[in-house]
């Protein structure tokens, strides 16, 4: 295949694949990031760039912080030679599982450290719970942790070094929410396995804001297609958050920036906290493997700095 023709297909690609959508449950998007939304020429010059770098130059290989280390202060870190429950919780606050997702429940035993690695894993291992006063047998058991009970940091760049789970369903995701409410919440990725692996290699970037039940609720959604690999080798995803922006880095390079209004500033105001996850997507459960045990969700360090006053 000519030059010119990957150069064409890596083009047309990223512009099909990287689009945003505006979520708003009451009909009632914020009216000031409507350019934000349909109408980011950059996001697609980004998009090719990325492409571009890593398709070509192996970005990934010779990773690079997109960030000046002078005047950045490092807050936060695990290189994980082993786990550390004063850092992080093995789970979510709230309990076992989540109302409305009865097909996975947070299990300590799917979170484990080996050779510096953390595995996040999502095993079939059906187990009972009382669900409203009903016994119900959850079918699996993944793995995720949460800095809520020692990190939290309004601004600041976070980044972390990962290998997707590999198969059908897979839910893998590195996210920021509030600390002390909900919406804010940053999801620097979340990637999809969906029917057969092939949406795993697509970046998933969401900021979620507003309050809960009125007009000012909503989410701005963001998908850039990486390279075929992210499933097979380790790539470093970065965000970058200030008062007056949002910017997203996949191997050093820029995939996004969703700049803030005013509005907007206020309503993401909290500190967050960290979660990684390794989760499983109900609907795409049918396209598992009838042997299906585990997947595993690969990762070597996080970081977290924040910049000097």
């Amino acid at each position: 295949m000519s030059i010119k023709i990957r150069v064409f297909i890596i083009i047309f690609l990223s512009i099909i694949s990287h689009y945003s959508i505006a979520q708003n449950g009451n009909k009632n998007p914020v009216k000031a990031m409507f350019f934000q939304r349909y109408l980011h020429i950059n996001s697609f010059i980004f998009s090719i760039n990325y492409t571009l770098k890593n398709k070509i130059f192996k970005y990934y290989k010779n990773y690079n912080s997109p960030i000046n280390k002078k005047g950045w202060n490092i807050t936060f870190s695990d290189n994980f030679d082993s786990i550390n429950t004063e850092k992080w919780r093995l789970g979510q606050p709230w309990g076992y599982f989540h109302q409305n997702s009865l097909h996975e429940y947070y299990s300590p035993n799917q979170v484990n450290a080996k050779n510096g690695f953390l595995f996040l894993k999502a095993s079939k291992i059906p187990k009972a719970f009382e669900v409203k006063d009903s016994a119900v047998t959850i079918p699996y058991a993944v793995g995720l942790v949460n800095s809520d009970i020692s990190f939290k940091q309004k601004y600041g760049y976070f980044e972390i070094r990962c290998k997707n789970p590999k198969g059908a369903a897979t839910w893998a995701s590195f996210w920021l929410t509030g600390a002390t409410r909900w919406p804010p919440e940053i999801d620097i990725f979340e990637m999809f396995g969906k029917k057969g692996n092939k949406s795993i290699n697509r970046q998933n970037s969401t900021i979620h804001y507003g309050i809960v039940g009125t007009k000012s609720r909503g989410s701005l959604i963001r998908k850039i297609m990486l390279t075929h690999n992210t499933d097979s080798v380790f790539h470093v995803y970065g965000c970058k958050w200030t008062k007056k922006s949002i910017t997203f880095y996949t191997d050093g390079v820029k995939v996004r920036k969703q700049r803030l209004n005013k509005q907007l500033q206020k309503l993401m105001d909290d500190e967050m906290v960290i979660i990684i996850s390794n989760g499983l997507q109900a609907e795409y459960l049918k396209y598992l493997p009838e042997n299906f045990s585990k997947n595993e969700f690969i990762i070597d360090w996080i970081r977290v700095y924040k910049k000097e006053k």
